[in-house]
C-alpha cells in the first residue's frame, strides 16, 4: 500500500483484495517504488541498437561502386561486395538515392478544414467565412484593394459553403473544402446542410470564474447526418454549377444517403474527381464530373460484404490518364493499373498478403516498387518489384527481417534497406534486384543488454479466441528479469480497426517494466494489416471477438510461461484502447483484474455516425451488436478494479461516455475510480496521467520492484546471445 504524499483522486471507493478502500489515491510517478529504476533503465537503454543506420550514400555506376558514410566515407564494390575506406569524397558523378522520409503535411485543427485556398496562378484566393464563399483577387499595382467576387450569399449556421461538417474532417480526413482546377478557371467547393443534425454541448472553462458552452453538430449512430453536395464556380462565365452526384445517371440508388469526399481534379483539369459511399460504407464509387455541365460518370466501383476502405490509393502516372489503384477485392490489399475512362488495364499484384505502400514508380521501365506484409511472419514488411502490366512480380528483400528505408540504385539493379527484428537492432544491408544479399554496410550493437542486465522485448505468436487464427504480440521484461519469479502483467492495447501496434521492429525494452511489470501488446482480430477477413472479424460486434482475443493472448502466456502471473493482469489504453480496457473489465473479468481506461467510448450509440456505422451499421439495424458491445449495459459484471480517465472538453469521445458508465456503476453500488481533467480534450497531456495510471496498477497488482544489480541475469544473457546479428 502506498502511504506517503497521497492525493485524492475521486470520491469513489474501489475494490481491494480484501476490503474496499474509502477513496482511490495516487502518488507522483517519481515517488512510486521502482521509479528510480525506471529512470535508470531509460538511461541504460540509450544507445542500445545504435550504429546500424547509414544516412548518406551515393551510387557511382561508372566505377561500379557504392559510396556510403559510416564513420567516414567507405566504398563497396557492387560486383564483389568488398568494402574498403573511401579515397576522399565521392566523385561529382555519383548519384544520391532519396530516402523514404517525407515532410509532415500541414493540417488544420482536428475535424476542421482550411478556410482559404489560393489559385495555382496566384491571382485569386478563395475564402470561406460566415458560411459563404468569396473570391479575392490579388491586388495589382496602383490598386487599394483587389476585385472581390461573392460566390454564395445564403450561408447560415446550418447551411455553409466552403466548409465541411466536423465528422467529415474527423472520419473521412477531409481537411479541405475548396479546390481550384489546375488552370485556375474553376473553383469546386462544398455545400453542407447540418440543419437536421443535433448539436452536442460541452461545458468549457471549468477552471475559470464562469463556464461557457461549446457546441458542435455531431451526428450519432442512426440519427440524421449532415448532407453534403458539390458545386463548381466558373471564373470565366461567372456562374456556379451543381455537381450531379445523386442521380440515377451517376449510378446512385434512389433513396440512399451518401457521403461525398476525397475531392480532387484530374491532372489535366478536365474533370472533378470525388468519392461517394452510402451510409453503410460497403460500396465505393469514384466519380468524374464535367465542371461545365455538372454531369457525372463512374470511373471505378469497389464493394465489400463488410465495409469498403474509404480512401484507396489513386496515384496518377505522368500521362494523366492511367493510375495505380488500391483494391481489396481478393481479400488482400493489392494494386491495379486503371484508366480514367473506367478500364481495368492490368492486375499488378496478386499476393496472399496485403501491400502497404509504393516506394518507387518507374514509368520508364514500367515497373512498380512497393512494400507488402509478406515476411515469414505477417508482421514483417518486405520490398517487391512488379511489372505494371502484371506479367511479373518478385520479392527483393529476401532476408528474414522487417525492412524499411529503401534506397534504390539509379539503374534499379540494387537497393539499400534497413533490416531488423524485435530482437535484432537495425542494420543497413544491400540487396541485388534478384534478392541476393550483397553486403551488410552497418550493424547496430547489443552489448548494452549484457552490460546492464536487460532483456530485449520478445515477439510471440498465439492463437486467437477462435483457436485457429494466429495473433502476434510483444512482451517486454523488467531489468534483472528472473524467470523463476512470478510477475504481474499490464497489457497496453488499442485494438481498433484503424491502428496496428505490433510489427517486427527492434525494441530494446520498455522502461515502465522497471516498476515490476511485464508489458504486453497484442494485435487482436479486427486490427488492420492482415487482410480483410482478419480485419473484419469484429464486424457488427465490436468489443466481442477483439476483447476475447486479448483475453486469449493473456491466457496463452499464463499457461506457457511460468513467470507470468495470470491472477495479476491489468490492461490499459486510450480512445479505442480505453474502450478495449473497459469492455475487457466488464466482459472478461475472468482474465483481467484491473484496468485504466482513457477516454473510452463506453457505448457505441454515443460515437459519431461515419466511424461507428462503418463497423456496426446503425443501432436500428444491429441492436444486438450495440447491446453486446456496451460497457454501460454490462456494468454489473465488473469484478476487477477500474480507473476511468477523461478530458472534460473532449469533442471527439464525449465525456458523457465515461459519465454513463460511472452512473451505471454508482447505481449498482459497484466500486470504481475516476479522474477527470478539466482542460483536456481527447488527448490528455496532464503530467499527472502517468502518475495516476501507474500508482493505480502498483496498488492493484502489487508488483515487486526489481532488485537491479550490475550483472545480467541468465535469461538476459541468453536473450542477448539470441539477439546478436
Amino acid at each position: 500500500m502506498i502511504r506517503r504524499n497521497l492525493r485524492i483522486l475521486a470520491a469513489f471507493a474501489f475494490v481491494g483484495t480484501t476490503a474496499p478502500l474509502a477513496a482511490q489515491t495516487y502518488t507522483p510517478l517519481k515517488e512510486i517504488p521502482g521509479s528510480a529504476l525506471q529512470r535508470r533503465m531509460q538511461s541504460a537503454m540509450e544507445g542500445i541498437g545504435d550504429g546500424g543506420n547509414v544516412d548518406e550514400l551515393k551510387w557511382n555506376p561508372l566505377s561500379g561502386e557504392l559510396w556510403f558514410k559510416h564513420d567516414g566515407w567507405k566504398t563497396l564494390n557492387l560486383a564483389t561486395g568488398t568494402v574498403k575506406p573511401g579515397d576522399g569524397e565521392p566523385p561529382e558523378s555519383a548519384a544520391a538515392s532519396r530516402s523514404q522520409r517525407e515532410g509532415r503535411e500541414r493540417r488544420p485543427a482536428r475535424g476542421r478544414q482550411f478556410t482559404s485556398a489560393a489559385s495555382p496562378d496566384g491571382a485569386w484566393t478563395a475564402i470561406s467565412e460566415n458560411g459563404n464563399v468569396a473570391l479575392q483577387a490579388k491586388m495589382k499595382e496602383g490598386e487599394k484593394e483587389g476585385e472581390r467576387i461573392v460566390v454564395t450569399t445564403d450561408g447560415t449556421d446550418d447551411i455553409k459553403y466552403g466548409q465541411a461538417s466536423w465528422v467529415y474532417g474527423e472520419e473521412l480526413d477531409q481537411t479541405t473544402a475548396m479546390w481550384w482546377s489546375p488552370d485556375s478557371r474553376y473553383l469546386a467547393f462544398y455545400r453542407f446542410d447540418e440543419s437536421k443534425v443535433k448539436d452536442f454541448f460541452i461545458v468549457g472553462g471549468w477552471t475559470d470564474t464562469n463556464t461557457r458552452v461549446l457546441s458542435e453538430a455531431y451526428p450519432k449512430p442512426g440519427a440524421p447526418n449532415p448532407t453534403a453536395s458539390l458545386m463548381v464556380y466558373d471564373l470565366v462565365a461567372r456562374k456556379s454549377v451543381d455537381i450531379d452526384g445523386f442521380s440515377a445517371a451517376s449510378g446512385a440508388v434512389a433513396g440512399t444517403e451518401y457521403y461525398l469526399y476525397n475531392i480532387l481534379w484530374s491532372p489535366d483539369g478536365s474533370e472533378l474527381l470525388f468519392s461517394r459511399t452510402p451510409r453503410r460504407q460497403d460500396v465505393l464509387d469514384v466519380l468524374a464530373a464535367n465542371p461545365a455541365s455538372g454531369a457525372v460518370r463512374v470511373v471505378v466501383t469497389e464493394k465489400q460484404s463488410t465495409w469498403q476502405e474509404n480512401r484507396p490509393l489513386m496515384r496518377f502516372l505522368k500521362d494523366g490518364r492511367r493510375f495505380i489503384w488500391e483494391t481489396e477485392k481478393t481479400g488482400f490489399k493489392q494494386y491495379e493499373l486503371r484508366n480514367l475512362d473506367g478500364t481495368l488495364l492490368s492486375t499488378i499484384t496478386n499476393g496472399s498478403w496485403p501491400v502497404e505502400s509504393i516506394v518507387l514508380l518507374d514509368e520508364e521501365a514500367e515497373e512498380l516498387w512497393f512494400t507488402a506484409w509478406s515476411g515469414r511472419v505477417a508482421v514483417q514488411q518486405q520490398l517487391h518489384v512488379a511489372a505494371l502490366d502484371g506479367s511479373a512480380c518478385s520479392r527483393v528483400s529476401t532476408g528474414d527481417f522487417h525492412h524499411g528505408n529503401y534506397r534504390v540504385s539509379p539503374d534499379r539493379a540494387f537497393v539499400v534497406a534497413s533490416a531488423q527484428t524485435t530482437q535484432t537492432p537495425p542494420k543497413t544491408v544491400l540487396y541485388a534486384r534478384d534478392g541476393k544479399l550483397v553486403a551488410t554496410l552497418a550493424e547496430g550493437q547489443v552489448k548494452g543488454f549484457k552490460t546492464h542486465g536487460l532483456t530485449p522485448t520478445e515477439l510471440f505468436t498465439c492463437k486467437a479466441a477462435d483457436g485457429v487464427t494466429d495473433l502476434y504480440g510483444q512482451i517486454s521484461f523488467p531489468p534483472a528479469f528472473d524467470p523463476a519469479k512470478k510477475y504481474p502483467v499490464v497489457v497496453d492495447t488499442y485494438g481498433g480497426p484503424t491502428i496496428r501496434l505490433v510489427t517486427d521492429r527492434f525494441d530494446a525494452g520498455d522502461p515502465r517494466t522497471a516498476l515490476g511489470f511485464l508489458l504486453v501488446t497484442v494485435d487482436n482480430r479486427g486490427t488492420p494489416g492482415r487482410g480483410k477477413a482478419f480485419e473484419s472479424a469484429a464486424y457488427l460486434q465490436l468489443g466481442q471477438a477483439d476483447a476475447d482475443d486479448q483475453a486469449a493472448a493473456v491466457t496463452h502466456l499464463a499457461a506457457t510461461r511460468p513467470y507470468v502471473d495470470g491472477t495479476r493482469v491489468g490492461i490499459t489504453g486510450h480512445s479505442y484502447g480505453g474502450y478495449m480496457t473497459a469492455i475487457c473489465l466488464v466482459r472478461r473479468g475472468d482474465v483481467f483484474a484491473a484496468g485504466v481506461a482513457g477516454a473510452p467510448p463506453t457505448d457505441w450509440r454515443n460515437y459519431d455516425t461515419i466511424y461507428t456505422e462503418r463497423y456496426m451499421r446503425t443501432p436500428q439495424e444491429n441492436p444486438e451488436g450495440y447491446d453486446a458491445g456496451s460497457c454501460v449495459r454490462h456494468a454489473g459484471n465488473l469484478k476487477g478494479k477500474l480507473l476511468l480517465l477523461h478530458g472534460m472538453i473532449d469533442d471527439n469521445v464525449h465525456p458523457n461516455n465515461t459519465m454513463q458508465l460511472a452512473n451505471a456503476l454508482q447505481a449498482l453500488d459497484r466500486p470504481f475510480a475516476m479522474m477527470v481533467f478539466p482542460n483536456s480534450d481527447h488527448g490528455i497531456w496532464s503530467p499527472s496521467v502517468e502518475s495516476v495510471k501507474w500508482s493505480f496498477f502498483v496498488d492493484a497488482l502489487r508488483p515487486e520492484a526489481p532488485a537491479w544489480g550490475p550483472t545480467a541475469s541468465a535469461h538476459a544473457v541468453k536473450a542477448t546471445e539470441r539477439a546478436a546479428p
